[in-house]
């Protein structure tokens, strides 16, 4: 028997076709609580940064696919918005769409060498570890000892 499909990951399917038709990316998809609310948010990028007529325009060409989809009974609050500014990477898609580009990494727990935080360039991964290249070489990480995988905003190789 088929594995049903998640709520944000029908609505990934559905914005992926979108996004490429305008030449973006859908970073992430989003359904959940947010305090008393419950929220419906898709994140897009491109290489040279989202606007506001990005958002309006994937939003006003997504909302009506999504109301026909007829998703969930619950009612929910729409959202399209950029990344920002130390956007986390988490998923294996999210991996490979910021391979190659500058990140930190912060482990649960200080490593052998008594280090937390580590920066540089993501290379490879796969679905329990990935590996930067950082100023003293190359590091693996385990996935399951890292707090967090974000975009190093400030340091753009």
């Amino acid at each position: 028997m088929a594995e049903k499909k998640s709520v944000a990951e029908r609505v990934m399917e559905t914005a992926l076709p979108v996004a490429e038709q305008f030449g973006l990316t859908v970073w992430d998809v989003f359904y959940g609580k947010e305090g008393r609310d419950t929220v419906m948010r898709i994140t897009i990028d491109k290489p040279e940064g989202i606007g506001i007529a990005d958002c309006e325009q994937m939003s006003r060409t997504v909302d009506p696919l999504l109301d026909a989809m007829d998703l969930t009974n619950v009612p929910y609050r729409f959202e399209v918005s950029s990344p920002g500014l130390g956007r986390k990477i988490h998923s294996p898609r999210q991996f490979e769409l910021w391979k190659d580009k500058p990140v930190i990494v912060r482990l649960v727990r200080e490593d052998e060498d008594h280090v937390r935080e580590y920066k540089g360039t993501l290379a490879e991964s796969s679905d329990d570890s990935f590996s930067v290249i950082t100023e003293t070489g190359n590091r693996t990480f385990l996935k399951s000892a890292v707090a967090y995988v974000k975009a190093d905003d400030d340091n753009d190789i």
